[in-house]
């Protein structure tokens, strides 16, 4: 589907994952933002429609960038373009970073994007998200284009510019009570626009820290007039509440751990609409160690989308079924499971599953062909569309991974189709700090515009893809030594490193303490104790570092009457694990 943990100054002593985790599961990446800040509070159906309502005043980001030229050699360039400008304009109320993406076009000047995990500004390349104003875990973004410019504005569900523990509420917000488990995390999947109404899908999962069970789908409905207006309000954030139902939590038969570990099928993963019929697959993960994501597709007429009532469930190879319990995996010759995030397309004569590579580290933009909607979907029918240069799992890659990769003809010129796909880093500092502190890079969308005549099985198909930005940052290579990849340690935390080289010059009243700063992100607690103490007293903890070029650390006691002293400086990281310390000995006359 995601960086940062929160703020130093007041991080939990309790450990957490400086990423929402990049891997749910091995294979099928899904990723997100952040572990520590949970939404909280109730999911209110609106029956009336979509209520707009402002957004406080919250700053000087109007959400306006200039408009780049998007035709098919450049579609994919202007979109990266357009989003990173957007970021780094951005305030409190609005859009910065997320992941998730998915586009409905509304009119010919029009677009919504379905984002999940989503940081609220102030972001810039060489900030990064650390004053962020939070993180709310589904957010629209509309984009009305003119001939000059384009404005974005952020929809949520409010409380925006409250500081960043205030947690933005969710366009679909609120905990829900799933047989054994509260859950209150609602991610954005596919949609798409049925007349007056745009359908989205998000599926809910646990609250809390990885693993991340899935607990049931939720289909919300917008007004496409609503998602207009928003997007011509004089206002760059708006709150909106849609209307939504509630799909149910099926929990797949022969599952044997305990009920509320137990996962849920779940539904619009991808949408796509063939002739008056809607096709939407959904996904069930099982909860074991290495789970391989299992695809499932249910049917209905486009102008019944709304009543889950009618849809109908694919049942194994000619059979449709009106019962949920009915519905079979469709069968894709391959061992490896589907992606967390894809989408199905029709071109050439044939059905097209985009994904990005499920296996974790791959930089792949695959495509599996099928003759009909329901597969097979066979690995033997399979494309790399592309190959991001810029991922990999090591320090010349910013240890970066792509996931939720979703093609999307909403913004695909004619005779190609976009693809926008999410990267996310695991990297950590030597002090357990994310990248994504350093630069709002790490959580931009990244698209490549795909010709359709590439989708073709024929060994003479044509190769040439248009991409868009690097994924890389400069960040790393400035101390690549400082950085680690948080998937190779259980806690997802670098071993703090042990003090050394302090030193301690005695005043009038007062020590001088000088030391070494021995790694990025780290910060440094002195503990005084006087001849004859039984026990060492905190006396201050410094800043965490952030800075790229080592140091000597100076600390300045003052007040300190005569006498012997032991004092001993322990480094730290962003969650408060320690290394070894070291001990001075100093007499202040």
């Amino acid at each position: 589907m995601p960086v940062r943990t929160a703020r130093p100054a007041r991080q939990p002593a309790r450990r957490q994952s400086p990423l929402r985790s990049p891997r749910r599961v091995i294979l099928g990446v899904v990723t997100g933002l952040a572990v520590g800040l949970i939404a909280v509070g109730l999911l209110h159906p609106w029956s009336g429609g979509t209520p707009l309502v402002p957004s406080p005043a919250s700053g000087h980001g109007s959400g306006v960038v200039p408009k780049s030229a998007v035709h098919a050699s450049n579609a994919a360039v202007s979109l990266n373009d357009e989003w990173a400008q957007f970021s780094a304009l951005s305030d409190c109320s609005q859009w910065a970073g997320a992941d998730g993406m998915g586009a409905v076009r509304l009119s010919p000047t029009q677009i919504a994007w379905f984002f999940s995990d989503t940081y609220m500004g102030p972001a810039t390349p060489s900030t990064g998200f650390r004053d962020a104003s939070g993180l709310t875990h589904n957010s629209v973004v509309i984009q009305t284009t003119s001939s000059k410019t384009n404005r974005f504005v952020t929809v949520t569900g409010g409380n925006t510019c409250q500081g960043f523990y205030s947690q933005p509420q969710s366009v679909i917000e609120g905990s829900k009570d799933a047989p054994g488990r509260t859950s209150n995390r609602y991610w954005a999947e596919g949609g798409i626009k049925v007349g007056s109404s745009v359908y989205q899908f998000y599926q809910r999962y646990t609250a809390g820290n990885v693993p991340y069970i899935a607990q049931g789908t939720v289909l919300a409905k917008y007004s496409v007039s609503s998602l207009e207006a928003a997007g011509t309000s004089p206002e760059a954030s708006v709150t909106m509440t849609p209307s939504v139902t509630d799909l149910g939590y099926y929990t797949m038969p022969g599952q044997t751990v305990a009920p509320a570990d137990k996962s849920s099928l779940v539904w619009g993963a991808a949408v796509t609409q063939v002739g008056d019929i809607v096709y939407i697959y959904g996904t069930w993960t099982p909860t074991t160690e290495f789970p391989n994501r299992e695809l499932y597709l249910a049917r209905v007429p486009a102008s019944q989308m709304g009543d889950f009532s009618v849809w109908q469930f694919y049942a194994g190879p000619g059979k449709w079924s009106s019962a949920q319990s009915d519905a079979t995996a469709l069968s894709r010759g391959i061992t490896v499971g589907i992606s967390s995030g894809f989408s199905v397309i029709k071109s050439n004569g044939r059905y097209w599953l985009i994904e990005a590579d499920p296996f974790s580290g791959s930089s792949d933009l695959d495509a599996i062909a099928a003759t009909e909607p329901w597969g097979p979907f066979d690995a033997s029918n399979k494309l790399v569309l592309y190959s991001d240069p810029g991922i990999g799992l090591d320090a010349a890659h910013d240890y970066m991974i792509m996931y939720e990769a979703r093609a999307d003809p909403a913004v695909s010129p004619d005779g190609s189709i976009v693809i926008g796909y999410n990267v996310n880093s695991t990297a950590v500092s030597t002090g357990c700090t994310p990248l994504s502190w350093f630069t709002n890079a790490v959580t931009l969308p990244r698209f490549v515009s795909v010709p359709l005549a590439n989708l073709s099985l024929s060994k003479d198909r044509p190769t040439s893809v248009a991409a868009g930005t690097s994924s890389n940052t400069d960040v790393i290579s400035k101390t690549p030594s400082q950085w680690f990849n948080q998937w190779l340690y259980p806690d997802s935390c670098p071993p703090v490193p042990a003090m050394n080289s302090v030193t301690a010059k005695p005043g009038d009243g007062r020590v001088t303490l000088s030391f070494p700063d021995i790694g990025l992100g780290l910060a440094y607690r002195v503990y005084v104790k006087k001849a004859g103490a039984a026990d060492y007293k905190l006396e201050i903890t410094t800043k965490w570092d952030l800075g790229f070029e080592p140091n000597r650390e100076v600390v300045k006691l003052a007040g300190v009457s005569p006498g012997t002293y032991q004092i001993k400086v322990v480094p730290l990281d962003v969650n408060n694990f320690t290394g070894k310390g070291e001990t001075v000995t100093v007499t202040v006359a």
